[in-house]
């Protein structure tokens, strides 16, 4: 929980604009959107920060990520988790990291879906 904590503390004091996403099968997106609609706020499928795959794609539950492009003071647990991000915003956000806890944690401490 501690390292939560401490990336929630290096976003307050780089003040950087991230991006929240997730990302899986229509079944997948459509538990999360209930569950996320239910605890902060009424989103769809088609909501920024949702990524819907194709049903048939082999994936079996939600990807959660965070896209951010400072690193100067990230804590070093989560400096070792990320990596260059060369895909999906890669040419508005230079690293992500990959963790549902990360991101769930940063919802429940006023972080949202999309651009924060």
């Amino acid at each position: 929980m501690h390292d939560y904590i401490d990336f929630y503390n290096f976003l307050q004091e780089n003040n950087q604009k991230i991006f929240i996403e997730v990302e899986g099968r229509p079944e997948s997106i459509d538990k999360f959107v209930r569950e996320y609609s239910q605890n902060y706020s009424k989103i769809s499928h088609y909501s920024e920060g949702i990524c819907v795959l194709n049903p048939n794609v082999d994936k079996w539950g939600v990807e959660y990520r965070i896209y951010l492009n400072v690193i100067a003071g990230i804590p070093q647990y989560w400096n070792n988790k990320k990596y260059n991000n060369k895909k999906y915003r890669s040419n508005e956000f230079k690293y992500r990291i990959d963790d549902k806890g990360l991101v769930r944690y940063l919802f429940e401490n006023g972080y949202r879906i999309g651009y924060n």
